[in-house]
């Protein structure tokens, strides 16, 4: 099956996504940046070039589930996988007035042979799930890993907070946490 370029705003429904993926591309740095200024980011996105085998819209699920080579490219940012399920709260009601198509966003999940690159960093996962409430992106899976430039940090779980913008990794009863820093040396002497 061929990719069919998607151009989110002309795909009724499923506008939200663009901000989530504005917010989630922020997130995938290690330099979470705080959220005045994430919001400011959000304002002046770029346009999101989405491309897929198939998408399927489904309003009464309140999803949209694109699938098949999914790449999602904003700028210097791309996140690739096997499928990318967005969540929205469909009731109107609960988004703040003037409030962006974020505000309608409850969840985004990328599934399977998840990749992330930006800013020189690639994150990998088998699973991405960014959350709105909680603000929060957690990478899943085992050997799920951050490499920057000649260092490398693996964990089965990692969560990226955007708020504060601090990072937890956490090992499991089959891996434990594993850092390898080779970036500059000469400040261990």
């Amino acid at each position: 099956m061929m990719a069919c370029p998607f151009k989110i705003n002309r795909i009724k429904g499923i506008l939200p996504l663009v901000g989530a993926l504005v917010l989630w591309a922020v997130l995938s740095s290690a330099d979470a940046a705080p959220a005045e200024k994430a919001k400011e980011a959000e304002k002046k996105a770029s346009p999101i070039r989405i491309t897929a085998d198939l998408l399927v819209s489904d309003s009464q699920n309140r999803s949209a589930e694109f699938s098949g080579n999914v790449k999602v490219v904003q700028d210097q940012t791309t996140i690739k996988a096997d499928r990318l399920i967005l969540i929205y709260n469909d009731n109107a009601a609960t988004a703040p007035e003037g409030g962006s198509g974020t505000d309608r966003i409850e969840s985004v999940e990328a599934i399977g042979n998840v990749r992330i690159e930006m800013d020189g960093r690639v994150a990998e996962s088998e699973r991405a799930v960014y959350r709105t409430d909680s603000r929060t992106l957690v990478l899943s899976g085992q050997g799920s890993k951050v490499i920057s430039g000649k260092d490398v940090i693996e964990s089965s779980k990692i969560t990226f907070y955007r708020d504060t913008g601090n990072v937890k990794m956490e090992g499991d009863k089959e891996s434990q946490v594993k850092a390898i820093i080779r970036s500059d040396q000469r400040g261990l002497n």
